[in-house]
This record gives C-alpha cells, sequence and structure tokens, in this order.
C-alpha cells in the first residue's frame, strides 16, 4: 500500500506530461524528418525540423473517422499571422498525381518555400520566377543556374503542368498562371479550363468536361467559377529536382499544417553521425 502511495505522484506527473505533449502537438507545434533534398541548402535531408502550427492557426479535423481516398473536412484556429511569399511550410501531398482530381494524402507531407498567395499571377521566365511583375522569390541562385543551363534535363523534369500542348509550360518557362484566392471569380474557357479543372473538382467533387466548345459542371454549362478556397504555389530550392506546384499544380490552404522554423537537429542519413552545426538552425 505505501508503495502503491509512493507511486500515484508519479503516475498524475507522467500522465499531465503526456497531455501537455498533445495539447503542443495539437495546437502548438509539430516535428518532421526530411527524407530528400528538394529543399537543399534551406533545409537537408536527415534535418528533424520544428513547424509551427500557431502562425497560420492549428488546423482540425471536424471528424476522426477517415475513409480512404476522400479529403476529411477540417477547420483552422486564428493563427497570429499568415502565410507569406518565401516562407517554408509543411502540407499534405495531393493525390492522385498527375490527374484531374484531388485529394488529401494523410500519410505523406511535403514542405517547400510557398512562391506564390492567393490572388498573386505567377510566371517563370527563363528560369527565373516572377510574381505580380516582380523577381526575388525562392532560391535565386538555383534560378540563375537554370537560366544559364544548356546541359540535359533528368527524365521528367522539363515539361511541367498542366502537361497539355495548348500551353507547352516547362520548367523554364511557365505561366502565366493566376492563384486563385477565396471568393475570387474567374472566366472559364477552353483554354483555361486546364489549368483549374484539378481545383474546381477538390471544391465541388464534380468533374469538368468540354462539349463542343462549352464546359459543363456536373450537367450545368458554366463561363464562369467563384473559387471557395485560397490556393498556394509552392516550389522546391533544389530547383532541377523537386516535385512541387510546377508539377502537382497549386496547394489549397486546408493542406498547410504550419511554417518550417527550426532544424532541432540533423542526422547524416549514411552514418547516422549527429551533425552538430545544423542544431537548432533557424530555417530562412
Amino acid at each position: 500500500m505505501r508503495r502503491r502511495k509512493h507511486f500515484i505522484p508519479y503516475l498524475k506527473a507522467i500522465v499531465i506530461a503526456f497531455f501537455i505533449t498533445l495539447l503542443l502537438r495539437l495546437f502548438v507545434v509539430d516535428f518532421f524528418t526530411i527524407p530528400t533534398d528538394s529543399m537543399t541548402p534551406a533545409i537537408e535531408p536527415g534535418d528533424y525540423i520544428m513547424v509551427n502550427k500557431l502562425y497560420n492557426g492549428a488546423r482540425f479535423y471536424k471528424q476522426l473517422k477517415f475513409e480512404s481516398g476522400k479529403t476529411p473536412e477540417t477547420f483552422r484556429i486564428p493563427g497570429y499571422s499568415s502565410i507569406r511569399r518565401n516562407d517554408i511550410v509543411v502540407f499534405n501531398l495531393p493525390t492522385p498525381l498527375f490527374s484531374n482530381q484531388m485529394e488529401m494524402d494523410l500519410s505523406h507531407f511535403y514542405v517547400k518555400r510557398c512562391i506564390g498567395l492567393p490572388g498573386d499571377t505567377l510566371s517563370i521566365s527563363n528560369g527565373i520566377y516572377t510574381v505580380n511583375g516582380q523577381t526575388g522569390y525562392g532560391n535565386l541562385r538555383e534560378q540563375y543556374l537554370l537560366s544559364h543551363f544548356q546541359g540535359e534535363y533528368l527524365p521528367g523534369t522539363y515539361r511541367t503542368f498542366p502537361f497539355d500542348t495548348t500551353h507547352d509550360w516547362t520548367m523554364r518557362h511557365f505561366g502565366p498562371l493566376f492563384i486563385p484566392a477565396a471568393g475570387q471569380t474567374i472566366l472559364l474557357d477552353t483554354v483555361n479550363v486546364s489549368l483549374f479543372r484539378r481545383l474546381i473538382y477538390y471544391e465541388t467533387h464534380a468533374s469538368l468536361r468540354t462539349l463542343q466548345g462549352k464546359i459543363y459542371l456536373k450537367d450545368s454549362v458554366i463561363t464562369r467559377y467563384t473559387f471557395r478556397k485560397n490556393w498556394y504555389f509552392m516550389a522546391g530550392d533544389k530547383i532541377f529536382n523537386s516535385r512541387d506546384s510546377r508539377y502537382i499544380g497549386l496547394i489549397p490552404e486546408d493542406f498547410i499544417i504550419g511554417k518550417a522554423v527550426l532544424v532541432l537537429y540533423s542526422k547524416d542519413p549514411e552514418t547516422r553521425q549527429i551533425s552538430w552545426k545544423r542544431t537548432f538552425n533557424l530555417i530562412r
């Protein structure tokens, strides 16, 4: 009995610590290990990063029963800021890739740099990102290298979204692409419908089809569409080898988990040794 009384305070401390940790992970921060080099040099393979959820507001699921292949409904508590251009963010991967449909993949997470915000117009001109006519976003060194590159490209990297002959966009010449904001209305035609087909499917769960020069949403002919959500253009810093919005398209705000702020520590992927020079590095 005496031993049990001595054990109770320790048990209470463990339970309290567990709930504090749970609350922190839900509302404040989360942690991810980086497996690839697509964000080099800002984030390297083996980095264990901390993600600030308070920045743009923690995201919660409305129900805990998840159906395979279907995006769960979410809501977000107000944050103290909003995602800005050049912020590095973690988000869920949109699937299936390279499809006209889109759902949230709960098991896969990407970390990329936000280049375009809702309401922006983005272009890539000879490898250089331009947002609303301004440059200076993303990894400028890599953009410069791409603009002067004369070698061979990795298989499957040169041609980009929307992968059609009408636009024929590439990693060197892309856009202009309008990035929708909630409440904004665009005119739809048979040329630009391929740019927004995936987004409209995500918002309505109805496919667009083109027939005899007209665009149909379900059984109704539409000539314009008003977006319900905010969308973002995400890009990797390693421009020559990053699966980002150039290929997977725009990312809805629902998918964003938070802003990457700190490398807690880093392990060399091959030797598994701690890289002390990267420990507690701020992510910029």
